[in-house]
């Protein structure tokens, strides 16, 4: 999402408008599924996907109708039975794909630019898009803790979305003052803190900050947590004291805490620190006996059983990893499943 949030900020301050296509609703095998995107722009080429193939060539070509024409509209693909024969479309579902074109001017150019900062920040907001109406003839806004961006439609619209889109993880279709709107939820990056710096840290930062994670790694050591060495993370922080560093973090049930320390001691700090969260997802790296003498510790320092549940370890699907890369497969793997189940 972030990618494609910079690449329109990129166009919008060159003076380019361009399409934009959201799945709204998918029924069925489908290629992607709701919440997937892909821009289009005047020069032709695009960038994110709703899915490939003919479909996609299908919607491309309708997006391009949208940038020349300006009014948003949705597009129904159906790839069942009788309407997808002859036209290789061979999933077997149904999808419905939100055309809308974004205008290059400074309502547009705020509008994104105030998203792109929300994100940044770690803040997640809502789009609210009027099915059917033309450019920025009053049919955009972009929903935020601190207010509303873009122009605005009547109160009791916004006081709908704003019931409507709490808690939303993917778009869905809204009825109000007499017109459909769509209301897409535009998700910050959920956080992942890697404690350690080492071998395995490098290769489970760059995966996880490819499939969307928010990536901070912590060492105590400066050598080991630097932007150089973490060139996809969003910060590296060097700590001296682990309560403290704790202390200032706010670490909510769709936060992800990986512990891949120099060493034991250090392991079982972390995590006992890390059980006093809400963290949705904490893995420790470690053989099964490790692990264990850990749990007995902190067990007898007054944690529960059902503490020492929320926690994955060894840390990781299970795929027979050997190398830092390999691990870093299997824990990413983990985070992302983890990420989907807390999404539902």
């Amino acid at each position: 999402m972030n990618e494609l949030i910079a690449a329109i900020n990129d166009r919008l301050a060159r003076g380019e408008s361009l399409a934009v296509a959201t799945i709204v609703t998918n029924e069925g095998s489908t290629p992607r599924t709701a919440g997937s995107k892909m821009l289009v722009f005047a020069d032709g080429s695009i960038a994110g996907t709703v899915g490939g193939g003919l479909g996609e060539g299908m919607v491309i070509a309708a997006a391009k109708e949208t940038l020349a024409i300006g009014e948003s509209r949705l597009m129904g693909i159906d790839m069942t039975g009788q309407a997808a024969a002859g036209a290789d479309l061979i999933c077997g579902g149904k999808m419905r794909v939100f055309l809308e074109r974004i205008e290059a001017d400074a309502v547009g150019q705020e509008l994104f630019a105030t998203l792109a900062g929300s994100l940044a920040a770690g803040r997640s907001a809502l789009m609210l898009t009027r099915v059917g109406g033309e450019a920025w003839g009053g049919t955009r806004c972009l929903l935020t803790p601190e207010g509303v961006v873009g122009i605005c439609p009547e109160q009791g619209v916004l006081t709908a979305a704003r019931a409507q889109g709490h808690g939303i993880v993917a778009p869905i279709l809204l009825t109000a003052d007499g017109s459909q709107w769509v209301l897409e939820p535009m998700l910050a990056l959920d956080p992942l803190y890697i404690f350690g710096g080492g071998h395995v840290s490098r290769p489970t930062c760059h995966m996880a900050a490819l499939v969307g994670f928010g990536v901070t790694v912590f060492d105590d050591r400066p050598e080991f947590a630097n932007a150089e060495r973490f060139p996809d993370a969003a910060r590296t922080v060097v700590f001296s004291s682990l309560p403290d560093c704790f202390a200032s973090l706010s670490i909510d049930k769709n936060a992800s805490v990986v512990i891949v320390t120099r060493g034991h001691a250090q392991d079982k700090d972390v995590l006992a620190l890390a059980l006093k969260t809400e963290a949705g997802y904490i893995g420790m790296i470690g053989s099964l006996r490790k692990r264990d003498a850990l749990y007995d510790k902190l067990l007898a320092e007054g944690y529960t059983k059902d503490d020492i549940a929320r926690v994955h370890s060894p840390i990781g699907l299970e795929i027979a990893a050997e190398t830092p890369e390999e691990i870093a497969v299997s824990i990413v793997a983990e985070l992302i499943e983890e990420r989907a189940a807390r999404r539902g």
